[in-house]
């Protein structure tokens, strides 16, 4: 594949998201437009999607993806562990700051970005089974652990009172949202309720289970190793939601950018950014090249190749206040850089 087909392939995506910077620029998602444009992404459209391609993919091909699932493990569970236990050591940083900006570090925006790019490379069938995989790890057992790690480190009451007198003005995630998000929808009378009576950690740490990007992917897994097919009237009415999903999902991140405002250029969020789009691909499929060969190594590298995802965004805003601008303006700094740098990784690992 030559590169100037893959340019043509990556360029649209962004054309997509400045056209969701733009419209959240003009307010054209206000008054609950974006909460609206968020819930049809993220509990209609890529589950559904999701869904469909991991049900209907032969159950031998599945049993074969054990590869995958180690490199990909390793990539967003193991170097997560690494990044974390190198700033407490040697940065020398309190656990919830560590442990949101590690999760900044390795957690990629591979559902919005990559249904689109990887689909269009590969078949949408093909390319929806590393999403599904990443989602399950990410969703099931990353997104937790960090919550857990979040509650363990106790924030300082200032910061927390903060966090629940402040509600999050990001609405919008990649690779799966944590129910925190939708503190803001109760309002001053929910974040004080939240600041008097705190939610308990297995609640916090169930609730984004609860979400369809997490139990979608799974429900399909399961339907394909039963070795049986969703029927043919709902297989059809899934595929009209699901095939929303490329083209919402890409607004709602350029909507959620517009929503940041100005990056903040430090050193810490040009160095999340620059981990997650050129470190975390290249490192993996250089593992991956000597564990398990070049089909499995490039597809890992590909899912960990997308910009850094607003999950830690999000999470930061109610756990980690101080690191919330750090953390979206390394969102902002990792969609620039991977304009230049998705095509050139997908070029390598082709």
């Amino acid at each position: 594949m030559s590169f100037s087909h893959i340019f043509t392939i990556v360029v649209p995506v962004f054309l997509v998201i400045a056209l969701g910077y733009g419209a959240g620029r003009r307010m054209s998602f206000g008054g609950g437009g974006a909460d609206a444009l968020r819930v049809l992404t993220m509990e209609f459209a890529l589950p559904a999607s999701l869904f469909l391609g991991i049900a209907n993919t032969p159950r031998h091909i599945l049993l074969s993806q054990g590869p995958l699932v180690g490199m990909l493990a390793l990539g967003l569970l193991g170097l997560f562990g690494l990044i974390l236990l190198g700033l407490r050591l040697f940065g020398r940083l309190p656990l919830p700051r560590a442990s949101i900006l590690a999760l900044a570090s390795v957690q990629p925006q591979y559902a919005f970005m990559g249904v689109s790019i990887l689909g269009n490379l590969f078949g949408e069938a093909e390319a929806a089974i590393p999403i599904a995989i990443a989602g399950i790890l990410v969703n099931v057992i990353l997104d937790p652990l960090v919550l857990i790690l979040l509650n363990l480190g106790h924030p300082p009451a200032a910061e927390a009172t903060a966090s629940a007198s402040a509600p999050s003005r990001v609405l919008v995630s990649a690779g799966g949202r944590p129910a925190a998000a939708e503190e803001e929808r109760d309002g001053d009378t929910g974040a004080a309720q939240t600041a008097t009576k705190p939610i308990p950690t297995w609640v916090k740490v169930v609730q984004p289970l609860r979400k369809p990007f997490a139990w979608a992917p799974l429900l399909g897994l399961i339907i394909a190793l039963a070795g049986v097919r969703p029927p043919e009237m709902i297989e059809s009415s899934l595929t009209l939601v699901g095939q929303a999903a490329s083209g919402v999902a890409l607004l709602s991140v350029g909507v959620t950018l517009a929503r940041v405002g100005m990056p903040q250029l430090s050193p810490g969020s040009i160095a999340i950014a620059l981990t997650s789009v050129v470190v975390l691909p290249l490192s993996t499929y250089a593992i991956g090249l000597v564990l398990t060969g070049h089909e499995v190594a490039a597809q890992t590298a590909l899912i960990l190749a997308f910009p850094v995802s607003p999950v830690p965004m999000m999470l930061a805003s109610q756990h980690v206040k101080s690191e919330e601008h750090r953390i979206a303006s390394s969102v902002i700094i990792s969609i620039v850089l991977a304009f230049a740098s998705l095509p050139l990784i997908i070029n390598l690992t082709n």
